[in-house]
Protein backbone atom coordinates (compact mmCIF):
# COMPACT_ATOMS: atom_id res chain seq x y z
CA UNK A 1 0.00 0.00 0.00
CA UNK A 2 2.84 1.89 -0.16
CA UNK A 3 2.18 3.52 -3.45
CA UNK A 4 -0.84 4.56 -2.55
CA UNK A 5 -0.86 8.25 -4.32
CA UNK A 6 -3.50 10.73 -2.20
CA UNK A 7 -4.02 14.63 -2.54
CA UNK A 8 -2.74 16.14 -5.89
CA UNK A 9 0.75 13.59 -5.99
CA UNK A 10 1.10 11.41 -9.01
CA UNK A 11 -1.11 8.55 -9.34
CA UNK A 12 -0.48 5.54 -11.85
CA UNK A 13 -3.57 4.73 -14.48
CA UNK A 14 -4.13 1.76 -16.74
CA UNK A 15 -6.51 1.95 -19.54
CA UNK A 16 -7.85 -1.08 -21.13
CA UNK A 17 -9.41 -0.64 -24.70
CA UNK A 18 -9.10 -2.21 -27.74
CA UNK A 19 -10.06 1.25 -29.79
CA UNK A 20 -6.96 3.41 -30.38
CA UNK A 21 -8.68 6.96 -30.67
CA UNK A 22 -11.25 5.72 -27.53
CA UNK A 23 -7.86 5.06 -25.40
CA UNK A 24 -6.65 8.31 -26.56
CA UNK A 25 -9.49 10.66 -25.67
CA UNK A 26 -9.57 9.05 -22.01
CA UNK A 27 -5.94 9.89 -21.99
CA UNK A 28 -6.32 13.32 -22.79
CA UNK A 29 -9.33 13.78 -20.43
CA UNK A 30 -7.45 12.36 -17.69
CA UNK A 31 -4.35 14.69 -18.50
CA UNK A 32 -6.94 17.79 -17.82
CA UNK A 33 -7.60 16.84 -14.28
CA UNK A 34 -6.06 18.09 -10.99
CA UNK A 35 -4.04 14.96 -10.55
CA UNK A 36 -0.88 14.77 -12.18
CA UNK A 37 -1.50 11.34 -14.01
CA UNK A 38 0.75 8.33 -15.20
CA UNK A 39 -1.13 6.40 -18.31
CA UNK A 40 -0.42 3.18 -19.67
CA UNK A 41 -2.32 1.20 -22.41
CA UNK A 42 -3.50 -2.19 -23.26
CA UNK A 43 -5.29 -3.01 -26.55
CA UNK A 44 -5.77 -6.21 -25.47
CA UNK A 45 -6.80 -8.88 -22.50
CA UNK A 46 -3.20 -10.48 -23.34
CA UNK A 47 -1.82 -7.29 -23.52
CA UNK A 48 -3.28 -5.81 -20.11
CA UNK A 49 -2.40 -9.16 -18.42
CA UNK A 50 0.95 -9.01 -19.05
CA UNK A 51 0.75 -5.40 -17.87
CA UNK A 52 -0.88 -6.16 -14.42
CA UNK A 53 1.52 -9.48 -14.25
CA UNK A 54 4.72 -7.67 -14.15
CA UNK A 55 6.28 -7.12 -10.89
CA UNK A 56 7.87 -3.84 -11.81
CA UNK A 57 4.45 -2.57 -12.60
CA UNK A 58 1.68 -0.68 -10.33
CA UNK A 59 -1.75 1.08 -11.10
CA UNK A 60 -3.83 2.97 -8.61
CA UNK A 61 -6.87 2.85 -10.66
CA UNK A 62 -7.35 0.74 -13.86
CA UNK A 63 -10.41 1.92 -16.76
CA UNK A 64 -11.37 -0.75 -18.47
CA UNK A 65 -13.51 -1.70 -21.55
CA UNK A 66 -15.66 -5.19 -21.72
CA UNK A 67 -15.87 -6.01 -25.50
CA UNK A 68 -11.87 -6.48 -26.34
CA UNK A 69 -11.41 -8.41 -29.20
CA UNK A 70 -8.99 -11.31 -27.71
CA UNK A 71 -12.08 -11.82 -24.73
CA UNK A 72 -14.41 -10.01 -21.89
CA UNK A 73 -12.46 -7.00 -20.04
CA UNK A 74 -14.38 -8.53 -17.03
CA UNK A 75 -12.41 -11.63 -17.12
CA UNK A 76 -9.75 -9.45 -15.84
CA UNK A 77 -11.66 -8.65 -12.69
CA UNK A 78 -9.67 -11.83 -10.39
CA UNK A 79 -6.16 -10.81 -11.33
CA UNK A 80 -6.57 -7.55 -11.01
CA UNK A 81 -7.51 -7.73 -7.75
CA UNK A 82 -5.53 -10.47 -7.64
CA UNK A 83 -1.91 -9.06 -8.60
CA UNK A 84 -2.42 -5.33 -8.29
CA UNK A 85 -4.65 -4.88 -5.16
CA UNK A 86 -8.18 -6.06 -4.03
CA UNK A 87 -9.15 -2.99 -3.49
CA UNK A 88 -8.05 -1.20 -6.63
CA UNK A 89 -11.03 0.83 -8.37
CA UNK A 90 -12.29 -0.71 -11.32
CA UNK A 91 -13.89 1.89 -13.64
CA UNK A 92 -15.97 0.67 -16.21
CA UNK A 93 -15.61 2.53 -19.98
CA UNK A 94 -18.05 1.15 -22.43
CA UNK A 95 -20.08 1.50 -25.05
CA UNK A 96 -23.07 0.15 -23.83
CA UNK A 97 -25.27 1.92 -21.78
CA UNK A 98 -27.79 -0.90 -20.50
CA UNK A 99 -28.82 -0.61 -16.63
CA UNK A 100 -28.56 -4.38 -16.06
CA UNK A 101 -24.94 -4.38 -17.43
CA UNK A 102 -24.19 -1.79 -14.99
CA UNK A 103 -26.02 -2.63 -12.20
CA UNK A 104 -24.32 -6.37 -12.93
CA UNK A 105 -20.95 -4.58 -13.32
CA UNK A 106 -21.09 -3.14 -9.45
CA UNK A 107 -22.58 -6.13 -7.81
CA UNK A 108 -19.32 -7.79 -9.51
CA UNK A 109 -17.08 -5.37 -7.99
CA UNK A 110 -16.76 -2.44 -10.05
CA UNK A 111 -16.53 0.84 -8.44
CA UNK A 112 -18.10 3.07 -11.29
CA UNK A 113 -20.16 2.33 -14.69
CA UNK A 114 -19.34 4.66 -17.40
CA UNK A 115 -20.28 4.72 -21.07
CA UNK A 116 -17.85 6.61 -23.47
CA UNK A 117 -20.58 9.05 -24.80
CA UNK A 118 -21.13 10.47 -21.43
CA UNK A 119 -17.44 11.35 -20.87
CA UNK A 120 -16.48 14.54 -19.81
CA UNK A 121 -12.87 15.86 -18.36
CA UNK A 122 -15.20 16.73 -15.55
CA UNK A 123 -16.68 13.68 -15.16
CA UNK A 124 -13.66 11.37 -15.46
CA UNK A 125 -12.00 13.22 -12.90
CA UNK A 126 -14.71 13.20 -10.28
CA UNK A 127 -14.56 9.35 -11.10
CA UNK A 128 -10.65 9.37 -10.24
CA UNK A 129 -11.39 11.37 -7.29
CA UNK A 130 -14.19 8.73 -6.07
CA UNK A 131 -12.57 5.72 -6.64
CA UNK A 132 -9.03 7.12 -4.69
CA UNK A 133 -11.48 7.91 -1.75
CA UNK A 134 -13.10 4.54 -2.32
CA UNK A 135 -9.23 2.60 -2.35
CA UNK A 136 -8.06 4.40 0.70
CA UNK A 137 -11.09 3.66 2.61
CA UNK A 138 -11.14 0.28 1.65
CA UNK A 139 -7.41 0.26 2.95
CA UNK A 140 -8.15 2.27 5.95
CA UNK A 141 -10.79 -0.15 7.04
CA UNK A 142 -8.76 -3.21 6.04
CA UNK A 143 -5.95 -1.62 8.24
CA UNK A 144 -8.72 -1.05 11.50
CA UNK A 145 -9.62 -5.11 10.79
CA UNK A 146 -6.12 -6.29 11.00
CA UNK A 147 -5.45 -3.94 14.17
CA UNK A 148 -9.07 -5.53 15.38
CA UNK A 149 -7.68 -8.81 14.60
CA UNK A 150 -4.23 -8.87 16.32
CA UNK A 151 -5.64 -6.57 19.38
CA UNK A 152 -8.14 -9.86 19.58
CA UNK A 153 -6.12 -12.37 19.39
CA UNK A 154 -3.03 -10.76 21.41
CA UNK A 155 -2.11 -10.22 24.94
CA UNK A 156 -1.93 -6.03 25.35
CA UNK A 157 1.13 -6.20 27.42
CA UNK A 158 3.70 -8.68 25.77
CA UNK A 159 1.78 -8.83 22.64
CA UNK A 160 2.48 -12.39 22.16
CA UNK A 161 -0.92 -14.64 21.84
CA UNK A 162 -3.66 -15.01 23.85
CA UNK A 163 -5.32 -17.68 25.52
CA UNK A 164 -8.10 -17.27 22.58
CA UNK A 165 -5.53 -17.84 19.83
CA UNK A 166 -3.70 -20.11 22.06
CA UNK A 167 -6.83 -22.23 22.18
CA UNK A 168 -7.45 -22.14 18.27
CA UNK A 169 -3.94 -23.20 17.40
CA UNK A 170 -3.70 -26.00 20.05
CA UNK A 171 -7.11 -26.99 18.53
CA UNK A 172 -5.47 -27.39 15.25
CA UNK A 173 -2.46 -29.10 16.54
CA UNK A 174 -4.96 -32.01 17.88
CA UNK A 175 -6.83 -32.29 14.69
CA UNK A 176 -3.86 -32.29 13.05
CA UNK A 177 -1.80 -34.81 15.28
CA UNK A 178 -5.26 -37.11 14.48
CA UNK A 179 -5.06 -37.19 11.37
CA UNK A 180 -1.38 -37.60 10.51
CA UNK A 181 0.23 -38.50 13.79
CA UNK A 182 2.39 -35.50 14.36
CA UNK A 183 3.71 -35.56 17.95
CA UNK A 184 3.52 -32.30 20.00
CA UNK A 185 3.81 -30.92 23.57
CA UNK A 186 1.51 -28.52 25.71
CA UNK A 187 3.60 -26.59 28.40
CA UNK A 188 2.26 -24.59 30.82
CA UNK A 189 4.43 -22.03 32.76
CA UNK A 190 3.75 -20.29 36.09
CA UNK A 191 6.40 -17.86 37.27
CA UNK A 192 7.88 -18.31 41.09
CA UNK A 193 8.50 -15.13 43.19
CA UNK A 194 6.64 -13.07 41.21
CA UNK A 195 3.88 -11.88 43.30
CA UNK A 196 6.96 -10.76 46.06
CA UNK A 197 8.25 -8.23 42.82
CA UNK A 198 4.56 -7.17 42.20
CA UNK A 199 4.03 -6.23 45.89
CA UNK A 200 7.82 -5.30 46.94
CA UNK A 201 8.59 -3.18 43.86
CA UNK A 202 5.31 -2.20 42.18
CA UNK A 203 3.45 -3.43 39.08
CA UNK A 204 5.75 -1.61 36.74
CA UNK A 205 8.22 -3.54 38.13
CA UNK A 206 6.31 -6.74 37.64
CA UNK A 207 5.11 -5.71 34.03
CA UNK A 208 8.92 -5.31 33.26
CA UNK A 209 9.45 -8.89 34.27
CA UNK A 210 6.69 -10.06 32.36
CA UNK A 211 7.81 -8.08 29.01
CA UNK A 212 11.36 -9.47 29.27
CA UNK A 213 10.14 -13.21 29.76
CA UNK A 214 7.90 -13.07 27.53
CA UNK A 215 10.48 -11.78 24.74
CA UNK A 216 13.11 -14.27 25.84
CA UNK A 217 10.45 -17.15 25.43
CA UNK A 218 9.27 -15.68 21.38
CA UNK A 219 12.76 -15.30 20.55
CA UNK A 220 14.51 -18.58 21.81
CA UNK A 221 12.32 -20.56 20.36
CA UNK A 222 11.27 -21.97 16.87
CA UNK A 223 8.46 -19.87 14.53
CA UNK A 224 6.41 -23.10 14.61
CA UNK A 225 5.78 -22.96 18.28
CA UNK A 226 3.70 -20.61 20.10
CA UNK A 227 4.10 -19.10 23.13
CA UNK A 228 1.18 -16.97 24.22
CA UNK A 229 0.24 -15.28 27.86
CA UNK A 230 -2.61 -16.98 29.54
CA UNK A 231 -3.41 -14.09 32.36
CA UNK A 232 -1.29 -13.03 35.12
CA UNK A 233 2.21 -14.52 35.50
CA UNK A 234 0.99 -17.95 33.60
CA UNK A 235 2.26 -18.45 29.77
CA UNK A 236 1.72 -21.70 27.91
CA UNK A 237 3.50 -22.85 25.26
CA UNK A 238 3.27 -25.23 22.13
CA UNK A 239 6.01 -27.10 20.96
CA UNK A 240 5.61 -28.59 17.76
CA UNK A 241 7.33 -31.93 17.04
CA UNK A 242 8.26 -33.23 20.54
CA UNK A 243 8.37 -36.71 20.10
CA UNK A 244 9.06 -37.93 23.07
CA UNK A 245 9.50 -37.37 27.11
CA UNK A 246 13.11 -36.96 26.85
CA UNK A 247 13.16 -34.01 24.27
CA UNK A 248 10.52 -32.75 25.70
CA UNK A 249 12.07 -32.32 29.01
CA UNK A 250 15.22 -31.04 27.46
CA UNK A 251 13.09 -28.17 26.05
CA UNK A 252 11.86 -27.96 29.52
CA UNK A 253 15.31 -27.48 31.32
CA UNK A 254 16.16 -24.89 28.62
CA UNK A 255 13.33 -22.93 28.92
CA UNK A 256 14.10 -22.59 32.92
CA UNK A 257 17.65 -21.71 32.69
CA UNK A 258 16.06 -18.76 30.31
CA UNK A 259 13.71 -17.87 32.98
CA UNK A 260 16.20 -17.46 35.87
CA UNK A 261 18.36 -15.33 34.13
CA UNK A 262 18.32 -11.97 35.77
CA UNK A 263 16.29 -9.27 34.65
CA UNK A 264 17.78 -5.42 35.29
CA UNK A 265 14.95 -2.66 35.65
CA UNK A 266 14.82 0.28 37.85
CA UNK A 267 18.22 -0.17 38.80
CA UNK A 268 17.68 -3.22 40.54
CA UNK A 269 18.27 -7.15 39.43
CA UNK A 270 15.13 -8.94 39.88
CA UNK A 271 15.35 -12.88 39.69
CA UNK A 272 12.09 -15.05 39.01
CA UNK A 273 12.13 -18.44 38.48
CA UNK A 274 9.21 -21.22 37.14
CA UNK A 275 7.11 -24.08 37.56
CA UNK A 276 6.96 -25.76 34.70
CA UNK A 277 3.63 -28.83 33.50
CA UNK A 278 4.03 -31.28 30.31
CA UNK A 279 1.11 -32.72 28.37
CA UNK A 280 1.71 -34.87 25.40
CA UNK A 281 0.26 -35.44 22.41
CA UNK A 282 -0.28 -38.27 21.60
CA UNK A 283 0.47 -39.99 24.33
CA UNK A 284 -2.38 -38.33 26.37
CA UNK A 285 -4.80 -38.28 23.80
CA UNK A 286 -6.33 -35.25 21.10
CA UNK A 287 -8.45 -33.46 23.43
CA UNK A 288 -7.22 -29.86 23.67
CA UNK A 289 -8.78 -28.97 26.79
CA UNK A 290 -7.59 -32.80 28.09
CA UNK A 291 -3.75 -31.70 27.07
CA UNK A 292 -4.29 -28.30 28.82
CA UNK A 293 -5.45 -29.59 31.73
CA UNK A 294 -3.16 -33.00 32.23
CA UNK A 295 -0.25 -29.93 31.31
CA UNK A 296 -1.77 -27.57 34.32
CA UNK A 297 -2.06 -30.36 36.61
CA UNK A 298 1.94 -31.18 36.15
CA UNK A 299 2.41 -27.52 36.85
CA UNK A 300 1.04 -27.17 39.95
CA UNK A 301 2.56 -30.27 41.31
CA UNK A 302 6.21 -29.30 40.02
CA UNK A 303 5.27 -25.96 41.81
CA UNK A 304 4.44 -28.07 45.45
CA UNK A 305 7.70 -30.14 44.72
CA UNK A 306 11.17 -30.62 44.09
CA UNK A 307 11.80 -30.67 40.33
CA UNK A 308 10.94 -27.39 38.36
CA UNK A 309 9.41 -29.32 35.38
CA UNK A 310 6.93 -32.62 35.93
CA UNK A 311 5.66 -34.50 32.87
CA UNK A 312 1.93 -35.22 33.20
CA UNK A 313 1.08 -39.29 33.39
CA UNK A 314 -1.87 -40.77 31.41
CA UNK A 315 -2.91 -41.70 34.73
CA UNK A 316 -3.21 -38.38 36.41
CA UNK A 317 -5.12 -36.86 33.30
CA UNK A 318 -8.57 -35.79 34.65
CA UNK A 319 -11.82 -37.36 32.50
CA UNK A 320 -13.31 -34.97 30.61
CA UNK A 321 -16.69 -33.64 31.54
CA UNK A 322 -18.43 -34.23 28.83
CA UNK A 323 -17.89 -37.93 28.69
CA UNK A 324 -20.56 -40.19 29.27
CA UNK A 325 -19.80 -40.94 32.99
CA UNK A 326 -22.93 -43.30 34.42
CA UNK A 327 -24.63 -43.30 31.26
CA UNK A 328 -25.49 -39.69 30.90
CA UNK A 329 -25.88 -40.24 27.12
CA UNK A 330 -28.59 -43.41 27.49
CA UNK A 331 -30.45 -40.71 29.97
CA UNK A 332 -30.14 -37.74 27.02
CA UNK A 333 -31.40 -40.12 24.61
CA UNK A 334 -34.57 -41.16 26.90
CA UNK A 335 -34.92 -37.25 27.67
CA UNK A 336 -34.97 -36.33 23.99
CA UNK A 337 -37.73 -39.69 23.20
CA UNK A 338 -39.67 -37.83 26.43
CA UNK A 339 -39.09 -34.42 25.31
CA UNK A 340 -38.01 -33.41 28.95
CA UNK A 341 -35.72 -30.66 28.24
CA UNK A 342 -36.95 -26.91 28.48
CA UNK A 343 -35.63 -23.57 26.97
CA UNK A 344 -35.86 -20.59 28.96
CA UNK A 345 -35.67 -17.35 27.03
CA UNK A 346 -33.35 -14.36 27.42
CA UNK A 347 -34.48 -10.82 25.79
CA UNK A 348 -32.49 -8.33 23.44
CA UNK A 349 -33.44 -5.32 23.85
CA UNK A 350 -32.60 -1.59 22.60
CA UNK A 351 -30.95 -0.36 25.75
CA UNK A 352 -32.22 3.24 24.70
CA UNK A 353 -35.59 2.80 24.90
CA UNK A 354 -35.70 -0.72 25.97
CA UNK A 355 -37.92 -2.18 22.79
CA UNK A 356 -37.83 -6.12 23.32
CA UNK A 357 -36.07 -6.69 19.57
CA UNK A 358 -36.15 -10.67 19.96
CA UNK A 359 -35.42 -13.57 22.86
CA UNK A 360 -32.41 -15.91 22.85
CA UNK A 361 -33.58 -19.92 23.59
CA UNK A 362 -31.63 -21.43 26.09
CA UNK A 363 -31.81 -25.06 26.92
CA UNK A 364 -32.22 -26.45 30.33
CA UNK A 365 -32.23 -30.13 31.60
CA UNK A 366 -32.68 -31.75 35.38
CA UNK A 367 -31.26 -34.90 35.60
CA UNK A 368 -33.88 -37.08 36.99
CA UNK A 369 -31.16 -38.48 39.56
CA UNK A 370 -28.22 -35.55 39.44
CA UNK A 371 -30.43 -32.78 39.21
CA UNK A 372 -30.22 -30.04 36.98
CA UNK A 373 -26.92 -30.74 34.33
CA UNK A 374 -24.83 -27.35 33.60
CA UNK A 375 -25.87 -26.77 29.68
CA UNK A 376 -22.08 -26.37 28.72
CA UNK A 377 -21.53 -29.92 30.11
CA UNK A 378 -24.87 -30.98 28.20
CA UNK A 379 -24.16 -29.20 24.78
CA UNK A 380 -20.66 -30.77 24.78
CA UNK A 381 -21.67 -33.92 25.44
CA UNK A 382 -24.05 -34.10 22.52
CA UNK A 383 -22.08 -32.45 20.23
CA UNK A 384 -19.79 -34.98 20.49
CA UNK A 385 -22.39 -37.96 20.14
CA UNK A 386 -24.67 -39.23 17.67
CA UNK A 387 -27.30 -37.61 19.37
CA UNK A 388 -26.32 -34.31 18.17
CA UNK A 389 -29.22 -34.54 14.83
CA UNK A 390 -31.98 -35.71 17.04
CA UNK A 391 -31.26 -32.86 19.54
CA UNK A 392 -30.86 -30.01 17.29
CA UNK A 393 -34.46 -31.00 15.35
CA UNK A 394 -36.42 -31.28 18.81
CA UNK A 395 -35.07 -27.36 19.66
CA UNK A 396 -36.13 -26.33 16.44
CA UNK A 397 -39.64 -28.40 17.05
CA UNK A 398 -40.32 -26.89 20.79
CA UNK A 399 -38.76 -22.95 20.13
CA UNK A 400 -40.57 -22.77 16.95
CA UNK A 401 -43.72 -24.10 18.55
CA UNK A 402 -43.01 -22.17 21.74
CA UNK A 403 -42.58 -18.66 19.73
CA UNK A 404 -46.37 -19.37 17.17
CA UNK A 405 -48.16 -19.05 20.18
CA UNK A 406 -46.46 -15.75 21.23
CA UNK A 407 -45.49 -14.15 18.25
CA UNK A 408 -48.59 -12.20 17.79
CA UNK A 409 -47.17 -10.04 21.20
CA UNK A 410 -43.99 -10.03 20.32
CA UNK A 411 -43.86 -6.75 17.81
CA UNK A 412 -41.06 -7.69 14.84
CA UNK A 413 -38.96 -9.84 17.67
CA UNK A 414 -37.35 -12.51 16.32
CA UNK A 415 -36.36 -15.44 18.12
CA UNK A 416 -32.66 -16.54 18.22
CA UNK A 417 -31.67 -20.54 18.67
CA UNK A 418 -28.26 -21.49 18.63
CA UNK A 419 -27.19 -24.24 16.55
CA UNK A 420 -23.83 -26.81 16.26
CA UNK A 421 -20.90 -25.80 13.59
CA UNK A 422 -21.49 -29.76 12.74
CA UNK A 423 -25.30 -29.35 11.88
CA UNK A 424 -24.23 -27.26 8.50
CA UNK A 425 -22.70 -30.38 7.67
CA UNK A 426 -25.73 -32.58 8.06
CA UNK A 427 -27.55 -33.09 4.75
CA UNK A 428 -31.11 -31.96 4.55
CA UNK A 429 -30.19 -29.33 7.40
CA UNK A 430 -31.73 -26.62 5.58
CA UNK A 431 -34.96 -28.23 4.69
CA UNK A 432 -35.72 -29.33 7.80
CA UNK A 433 -35.44 -25.84 9.44
CA UNK A 434 -37.54 -24.73 6.61
CA UNK A 435 -40.02 -27.01 6.83
CA UNK A 436 -40.31 -26.59 10.50
CA UNK A 437 -40.72 -22.84 10.41
CA UNK A 438 -43.69 -23.25 7.85
CA UNK A 439 -45.20 -25.82 9.83
CA UNK A 440 -45.78 -23.76 13.17
CA UNK A 441 -46.41 -20.99 10.94
CA UNK A 442 -43.31 -18.66 11.88
CA UNK A 443 -42.45 -15.52 9.57
CA UNK A 444 -39.14 -17.18 8.41
CA UNK A 445 -37.95 -13.40 9.08
CA UNK A 446 -38.11 -13.64 12.53
CA UNK A 447 -35.99 -16.58 13.23
CA UNK A 448 -32.54 -16.39 13.63
CA UNK A 449 -30.10 -18.94 14.21
CA UNK A 450 -26.75 -18.77 16.15
CA UNK A 451 -23.43 -20.42 15.09
CA UNK A 452 -20.19 -19.16 17.04
CA UNK A 453 -17.45 -17.72 15.04
CA UNK A 454 -15.01 -20.54 14.88
CA UNK A 455 -18.11 -22.10 13.04
CA UNK A 456 -17.58 -20.48 10.11
CA UNK A 457 -14.05 -21.01 9.73
CA UNK A 458 -14.00 -24.68 10.62
CA UNK A 459 -15.33 -25.56 7.26
CA UNK A 460 -15.91 -22.29 5.17
CA UNK A 461 -17.14 -23.26 1.81
CA UNK A 462 -19.61 -25.60 3.72
CA UNK A 463 -20.79 -22.63 6.05
CA UNK A 464 -21.46 -20.41 3.46
CA UNK A 465 -23.34 -22.52 1.04
CA UNK A 466 -25.65 -23.58 3.98
CA UNK A 467 -25.96 -19.79 5.14
CA UNK A 468 -26.33 -18.47 1.76
CA UNK A 469 -29.51 -21.37 1.55
CA UNK A 470 -30.65 -20.44 4.74
CA UNK A 471 -30.36 -16.36 3.57
CA UNK A 472 -32.60 -17.81 0.30
CA UNK A 473 -35.32 -18.41 2.78
CA UNK A 474 -35.21 -15.55 4.89
CA UNK A 475 -33.59 -16.95 7.86
CA UNK A 476 -31.29 -15.16 9.35
CA UNK A 477 -27.34 -15.73 11.05
CA UNK A 478 -26.09 -14.40 14.05
CA UNK A 479 -22.30 -14.68 15.28
CA UNK A 480 -22.51 -15.71 19.01
CA UNK A 481 -19.28 -15.27 21.63
CA UNK A 482 -18.05 -12.95 18.48
CA UNK A 483 -14.22 -12.21 19.64
CA UNK A 484 -13.84 -15.50 21.73
CA UNK A 485 -12.26 -17.64 18.88
CA UNK A 486 -9.93 -17.25 15.79
CA UNK A 487 -11.89 -13.90 14.73
CA UNK A 488 -11.07 -12.86 11.13
CA UNK A 489 -13.11 -10.07 9.92
CA UNK A 490 -13.06 -11.08 6.27
CA UNK A 491 -15.46 -13.25 7.45
CA UNK A 492 -18.06 -10.40 8.08
CA UNK A 493 -18.11 -9.63 4.22
CA UNK A 494 -18.28 -13.14 3.33
CA UNK A 495 -20.55 -14.93 5.10
CA UNK A 496 -24.78 -13.43 5.32
CA UNK A 497 -24.32 -12.25 8.52
CA UNK A 498 -27.26 -10.21 10.50
CA UNK A 499 -25.90 -9.72 13.58
CA UNK A 500 -22.67 -10.04 15.53
CA UNK A 501 -22.86 -10.77 19.30
CA UNK A 502 -19.40 -9.60 21.19
CA UNK A 503 -18.09 -11.94 23.73
CA UNK A 504 -18.76 -11.53 27.36
CA UNK A 505 -15.57 -12.05 28.30
CA UNK A 506 -15.26 -8.39 26.59
CA UNK A 507 -18.08 -6.59 28.55
CA UNK A 508 -17.58 -8.17 31.89
CA UNK A 509 -14.34 -5.72 32.47
CA UNK A 510 -16.01 -3.46 30.34
CA UNK A 511 -15.73 -0.38 32.83
CA UNK A 512 -12.87 -0.98 34.08
CA UNK A 513 -10.69 -2.40 31.06
CA UNK A 514 -9.62 0.13 28.20
CA UNK A 515 -8.46 -2.49 26.01
CA UNK A 516 -11.95 -3.93 26.07
CA UNK A 517 -13.90 -0.20 25.96
CA UNK A 518 -11.48 0.57 22.96
CA UNK A 519 -12.41 -3.01 21.27
CA UNK A 520 -16.09 -2.52 21.60
CA UNK A 521 -15.34 1.33 19.93
CA UNK A 522 -13.80 -0.34 17.01
CA UNK A 523 -16.74 -3.29 16.36
CA UNK A 524 -19.14 -0.27 16.64
CA UNK A 525 -17.38 1.46 13.36
CA UNK A 526 -16.91 -1.57 11.81
CA UNK A 527 -20.47 -3.38 12.11
CA UNK A 528 -21.55 0.10 11.31
CA UNK A 529 -19.84 0.38 8.14
CA UNK A 530 -20.92 -3.26 7.14
CA UNK A 531 -24.66 -2.48 8.58
CA UNK A 532 -24.32 -5.38 10.71
CA UNK A 533 -25.96 -4.85 14.28
CA UNK A 534 -23.84 -5.27 17.28
CA UNK A 535 -24.98 -6.80 20.44
CA UNK A 536 -23.35 -6.69 23.83
CA UNK A 537 -23.89 -10.08 25.41
CA UNK A 538 -23.36 -9.93 29.63
CA UNK A 539 -24.98 -6.96 29.96
CA UNK A 540 -24.75 -7.02 34.25
CA UNK A 541 -25.05 -3.25 35.65
CA UNK A 542 -26.50 0.21 34.03
CA UNK A 543 -23.40 1.68 34.43
CA UNK A 544 -21.93 -0.96 31.50
CA UNK A 545 -25.23 -0.27 29.34
CA UNK A 546 -24.53 3.30 29.83
CA UNK A 547 -21.24 2.90 28.20
CA UNK A 548 -22.27 1.22 25.84
CA UNK A 549 -25.05 2.98 24.30
CA UNK A 550 -22.40 5.97 24.49
CA UNK A 551 -20.26 4.48 22.21
CA UNK A 552 -22.83 3.37 19.81
CA UNK A 553 -23.64 -0.18 20.87
CA UNK A 554 -27.28 -0.31 21.46
CA UNK A 555 -28.80 -3.33 21.33
CA UNK A 556 -27.53 -5.62 24.82
CA UNK A 557 -28.31 -9.26 26.61
CA UNK A 558 -27.49 -10.11 30.34
CA UNK A 559 -28.29 -10.29 33.70
CA UNK A 560 -28.83 -6.90 33.95
CA UNK A 561 -31.71 -6.85 32.02
CA UNK A 562 -32.96 -9.89 32.45
CA UNK A 563 -32.03 -13.31 33.74
CA UNK A 564 -33.52 -16.60 31.04
CA UNK A 565 -37.12 -17.43 32.39
CA UNK A 566 -38.92 -20.10 31.78
CA UNK A 567 -41.61 -20.07 28.52
CA UNK A 568 -44.32 -19.53 30.89
CA UNK A 569 -43.10 -16.37 32.21
CA UNK A 570 -42.72 -14.89 29.15
CA UNK A 571 -46.00 -13.34 28.37
CA UNK A 572 -46.01 -12.14 32.12
CA UNK A 573 -42.64 -10.23 31.96
CA UNK A 574 -43.69 -8.92 28.55
CA UNK A 575 -46.72 -7.06 29.98
CA UNK A 576 -44.45 -6.20 32.86
CA UNK A 577 -41.76 -4.98 31.06
CA UNK A 578 -43.71 -3.02 28.16
CA UNK A 579 -46.14 -1.58 31.01
CA UNK A 580 -42.67 -0.27 32.61
CA UNK A 581 -41.37 0.74 29.65
CA UNK A 582 -44.23 2.96 28.33
CA UNK A 583 -44.74 4.82 32.11
CA UNK A 584 -40.74 5.87 31.94
CA UNK A 585 -41.88 7.06 28.68
CA UNK A 586 -44.74 9.11 29.35
CA UNK A 587 -42.76 10.63 32.36
CA UNK A 588 -39.86 11.65 30.07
Amino acid sequence: MDHLHNGTQNIHALIVDDDDVDRERLVRMLRRGPREITVEQAGSQAEALEKIRDPEAHFDIVFLDFGLADGDGRDLLPAIRGEIDPDCPIIAVTGNADEQIAADSIKSGMTEYLTKRSLSPERVAASVEEGMAWRQYRHDLRRQEEELTHRSLHDPLTDLPNRTLFSDRLGQACARARRSGDPFAVVMVDLDRFKEINDNFGHASGDAVLVTIGRRLREHLREVDTTARLGGDEFAILLQNIDGEESAMAVATKLTELIEQPIVHGGRMLHVGASIGIALCPLLGFSPDGLLSAADEAMYEAKRGVDKAVLARGEDRPASRSLDQGGMLHDIERAIAARAFEWHWQPKVDMRDGQVLGFEALVRWTHPEDGPIPADVLIETVEQSHLLEAFTYLSLDVVLGEFAALQHLLGDAAICINVSARMLERPGFVSHVVETTARHKVDPARVMLELTETALIANPAQARRVIEQLHDHKISLAIDDFGAGFTSFGYLREFAVSEIKIDRSFISRFTESRFDQSLVHSLVVLCESLGIPLVAEGVENPETQAMLVAMGCTCGQGYGICRPMPYENVRGWLEMWNTERNGTRLRA
